[in-house]
């Protein structure tokens, strides 16, 4: 993780998969550098899918702000890092280097700005001359145990929260990883600590230490996630992982995540299962995605007994199932009805 910037850099670069850290990112730079009376004429938030607000985003940078405070303008969905067209990196470039004093460009996005880019690299001349800085949050992705693990700890040590490797692997057990509804789980959690420390004086009222007895009274303890659904559909046990998988949607799982993250893991599993008389690790690597090829080995001896027709089957069925959730369908309809049918 990069962590965040220093106020005084007048262009700031936020990016990462993890859109509520970086939602609460934007919004505590805007409280520490806004007025409250002027607040409100001082802030623009624009969106950068529209080129009208890019370009009034670019044209605002060069605004001195009213009043007091700063101005601040943030462009989510930031296009000017990623895009293939490059309309505004010309304007950009040189609206960068003539902003007014205490006026400060936001610039959001879910992806990490492309290195290739005449405006990337430029950024980068910005940041070594102390007139940009970047933060990311990323969330760990859902094979990463261990980082998912200590990504659990980090946030609880932020919080004040004592936890060993043992109880931040129950957390993630039962609500996976989503820092919405961790850091909520977690509110709930020092509350319930507070109240219990001020009743027996046992600890010190900032001080918090979360333990098995505590997760399984305030977090739900049933055990989901998306590894064990990918296992049960290879292992045809449809009906256990429809159970599964409305547990992961009635906890509030993004069914769209939910679904591409399956995609993802039967993908990964029916290529693998396909080079199963393939040598060269390393290609079949390239072919499923995989960044360690040492998972190979493990994931062969799962899927050797699957036939490729029944995978390739599934895999079928949840693209349905994501184009159907997309039209506005129930989930849990559309999961049960078209897995339900494999054979």
């Amino acid at each position: 993780m990069i962590r965040p910037f220093f106020v005084n850099m007048p262009i700031l670069l936020i990016w990462g998969n993890d859109t509520n850290s970086c939602e609460k990112e934007i919004d505590k730079f805007i409280s520490k550098n806004t007025s409250k009376v002027w607040g409100y004429l001082n802030v623009s938030k624009l969106n950068g899918d529209d080129p009208s607000q890019v370009s009034q985003a670019l044209g605002e940078m060069q605004m001195p702000p009213m009043g007091e405070g700063s101005r601040i303008i943030v462009l989510k969905n930031n296009p000017l890092f990623n895009s293939s067209t490059d309309i505004f990196s010309e304007r950009f470039q040189n609206n960068a280097l003539n902003m007014p004093n205490s006026t400060y460009l936001v610039l959001s996005n879910t992806k990490k700005p492309d290195s290739r880019k005449k405006t990337s690299k430029f950024l980068k001349t910005l940041i070594k001359n102390g007139q940009a800085t970047e933060c990311s949050f990323n969330l760990p992705d859902f094979w990463d145990n261990e980082s998912q693990i200590q990504y659990v700890i980090n946030t609880c040590q932020s919080l004040n929260i004592q936890l060993e490797r043992n109880i931040a692997i129950l957390i993630i057990e039962a609500i996976g990883i989503d820092s919405i509804r961790l850091n909520n789980e977690l509110q709930k959690t020092i509350l319930y600590l507070t109240a219990k420390n001020k009743k027996s004086k046992s600890e010190p009222n900032n001080k918090f230490v979360l333990t098995k007895d505590i997760v399984e009274k305030i977090f739900n303890d049933h055990q989901s996630n998306i590894f064990k659904i990918s296992d049960l559909l290879i292992e045809r046990k449809i009906h256990q992982s429809l159970i599964e998988i409305n547990n992961l949607l009635n906890k509030g799982e993004p069914p769209l995540r939910l679904t591409a993250a399956l995609i993802s893991q039967l993908r990964m599993n029916t290529i693998i299962l396909l080079q199963l008389n393939e040598k060269d690790l390393s290609k079949i690597s390239k072919l499923a995605g995989l960044t360690n090829p040492k998972r190979i080995f493990f994931i062969r001896r799962k899927v050797q007994n699957s036939s490729p027709t029944f995978l390739i089957n599934i895999l079928i069925q949840l693209l349905n199932i994501e184009s159907l959730i997309k039209k506005g369908n129930n989930p849990i309809n559309v999961f049960t009805e078209n897995l339900a049918t494999l054979k």
